[in-house]
C-alpha cells in the first residue's frame, strides 16, 4: 500500500520535470497532480525535503520550490534560480520567527514574567539568534 502524501510528492517532481525550465504555476502544478492549492504546497514541501536527499545512489540532489522572480514551481536549473528558491523559503521562516518573538512580548507585557516550559524557552533563544543571524 502506497502512502497518499509520497505519492502526490513525486506527482510534483514528475509534473515539474516533465515541465522542465519553464517550471509551472501555482493552478498549473496543482492542476497537474489534481490536488487542491493546500494539498498541493504540501506535496511541494514534502518533494523538496525528499529531492534535496535522494535515497537512490547516483541520483543528484535537487532544489524544488516555488522562484519568486519567474512565480512558477521548478527543479531548480542553476545555482542562482535555487538560492532564490532557498530565500524565499527562508523569508516565510523569518516572519514565523518575528511572529513568535512578538508573541513572547505579547505574553509577557499582558500577563508578566512567568517562568516557561524550557522547550518554549530553547526555541526562543535559538529563534533570536537565528534572526540576529539574518
Amino acid at each position: 500500500m502506497s502512502d497518499p502524501r509520497l505519492d502526490l510528492a513525486r506527482a510534483v517532481y514528475q509534473a515539474l520535470w516533465e515541465a522542465g525550465p519553464a517550471g509551472l504555476d501555482r493552478d498549473a502544478l496543482a492542476h497537474a497532480i489534481g490536488a487542491g492549492d493546500r494539498e498541493m504546497r504540501e506535496a511541494v514541501e514534502l518533494c523538496a525535503r525528499l529531492s534535496a536527499r535522494p535515497s537512490k545512489p547516483g541520483v543528484p540532489p535537487e532544489v524544488v520550490g516555488f522562484d519568486p522572480m519567474t512565480r512558477r514551481y521548478h527543479i531548480a536549473n542553476s545555482a542562482d534560480q535555487a538560492d532564490r528558491i532557498m530565500a524565499y523559503a527562508l523569508s516565510y521562516i523569518k516572519s514565523g520567527l518575528e511572529r513568535c518573538l512578538a508573541y513572547r512580548e505579547a505574553r509577557t507585557l499582558r500577563w508578566g514574567e512567568i517562568e516557561q516550559p524550557a522547550a518554549i524557552q530553547q526555541a526562543l533563544f535559538e529563534a533570536e539568534t537565528a534572526l540576529r543571524r539574518w
